[in-house]
């Protein structure tokens, strides 16, 4: 039984990652961190800033034309879905 457990034991050792393997999953997680983090950001701008775009609609005998269809079109971007991606390989050919 003393064989298996050194096996164990030793298998064990060599699955431990080394420092810097770990130091670099680290600043993988902390760039990935920060790319949801900035995207998270991007959806709570356009969250915020829809209602206001919305208002100036509703509203739009207070406002400049030329402004009232700026947010129109804004209204229109935030709101169409981006087209759908075709697949890349046929991009490539």
């Amino acid at each position: 039984m003393g064989e298996v457990k050194g096996k164990v034991e030793g298998q064990e050792a060599q699955k431990q990652p080394t420092y810097e393997e770990l130091k670099n999953y680290c600043n993988q997680l902390m760039m990935q961190r920060n790319q949801i983090a900035n995207q998270l950001n991007q959806v709570t701008n356009v969250v915020n800033k829809l209602p206001w775009l919305f208002e100036v609609v509703k509203n739009q005998s207070s406002f400049n034309p030329t402004f009232v269809k700026l947010c129109v079109e804004e209204i229109e971007t935030i709101m169409t879905p981006p087209p759908a991606e075709e697949n890349k390989d046929t991009d490539k050919k």
